[in-house]
């Protein structure tokens, strides 16, 4: 079958409208799924950090409290977070306010934006200059990870 001379460069006009769309969806695809492994390691680093005040004993220590911030802080420390590379996180475990035996444990890398309740970041190169495209694919403002213990 060949082809009328009106219809030559069709093809090529499909690709050319069709390929920035394709591409697009798979760079967006790429950048997400990065976005998501680091979601699921925060997660994991934080559950650990407020998995360790589980191993205090409380009849050990003058103050639990201080004991406890303690050993979350120490084994947040110890949390390999090398996957982040030179990406600016805050690592954070308070007290939760109103509960003195609760605490919170919270992982933040800011992204579009800063980070809420004012955390402090260390220094390094943002995710948002992470790729090709300024701006795209959107972004939330901070990656952030929680974890909550009582104990």
């Amino acid at each position: 079958m060949v082809a009328k001379k009106t219809e030559r460069g069709a093809v090529a006009l499909e690709f050319l409208l069709l390929f920035p769309l394709i591409f697009s969806l798979i760079y967006a695809a790429g950048v997400y799924g990065v976005l998501f492994s680091w979601q699921v390691r925060m997660q994991v680093a934080v559950d650990r950090s407020t998995a360790a005040v589980m191993a205090l004993d409380r009849s050990a220590t003058a103050d639990p409290q201080v004991a406890a911030e303690a050993l979350a802080d120490a084994a947040m420390a110890t949390m390999d977070l090398a996957f982040l590379g030179t990406v600016p996180t805050s690592a954070v475990c308070s007290f939760e306010a109103g509960t003195p035996e609760s605490i919170v444990c919270t992982l933040g890398v800011p992204m579009e934006g800063d980070c809420p309740d004012g955390m402090a970041t260390a220094g390094g190169d943002a995710p948002r200059q992470l790729g090709f495209f300024n701006g795209f694919p959107p972004l939330p403002d901070c990656l952030m990870a929680e974890a909550r213990v009582t104990f």
